[in-house]
């Protein structure tokens, strides 16, 4: 089986060489999230992975007295990035989510309503069942389609968490903690520097939110 990206138009011109990494976030969560300590959620995320994992002879995990077996939600995550990262009067014009792990709360379209949340009501949606590459293939995405519509903001969120709410059955390499990451790309304002990252150099970083966050903490600390 093969499998297409397909990305906007090539653009006529070079990108302006001023566009770049503006702000930067990152934001570790190590508290439950309010849907895992939800018992009404908790019980209806329960039945849909036992309806799916049951053909495997597996079965979801059971959560704690906190709720922590079943991880965090995306979108309270990314939320929270949004209003670290977005300053106030600012539009975003496109948002991209990505992550590996699943979501804790897979019944929500998570990129449709963070683009209902985000300043601008930005055209989103979310990467994903790319493993370790999924950031880097956001990345490529965003930049393609900033370059081809002459987009002023763009905002990239990384996101992941530390638990499944199941038994995979095999050896998986989850990540030491939840955390995500927030990149806010656009034309400088007067005194700022941004920063530019190319999409080709991030094609062959290590999985997760690492790099992503080491870079988060150097445009901070500009």
């Amino acid at each position: 089986m093969s499998v297409r990206t397909l990305l906007p138009p090539a653009p006529a011109g070079a990108p302006s060489p001023r566009w770049g990494v503006r702000r930067a976030a990152r934001l570790a969560f190590p508290e439950p999230s309010a849907p895992a300590a939800d018992p009404v959620h908790a019980a209806r995320l329960h039945r849909y992975l036992s309806d799916l994992l049951a053909p495997y002879g597996l079965a979801p995990a059971e959560p704690d007295a906190t709720g922590r077996s079943y991880g965090r939600s995306y979108g309270e995550m990314a939320e929270a990035l949004i209003r670290a990262v977005v300053p106030a009067g600012e539009q975003v014009d496109l948002l991209v989510l990505a992550h590996s792990v699943p979501d804790l709360t897979p019944g929500r379209a998570t990129a449709c309503r963070l683009g209902h949340v985000c300043p601008g009501g930005p055209l989103s949606f979310a990467v994903t069942d790319q493993g370790g590459a999924a950031a880097s293939t956001a990345l490529r995405l965003l930049a393609a389609y900033a370059d081809s519509a002459g987009l002023r903001r763009a905002l990239l969120l990384v996101v992941e968490q530390d638990r499944l709410p199941y038994d995979p059955g095999v050896p998986v390499a989850l990540p030491a903690a939840s955390r995500g990451v927030a990149l806010l790309f656009g034309d400088p304002l007067p005194g700022e520097r941004p920063l530019r990252v190319d999409p080709a150099a991030t094609a062959t970083v290590r999985p997760g939110t690492g790099p992503w966050w080491e870079l988060a903490g150097l445009v901070a600390d500009r």
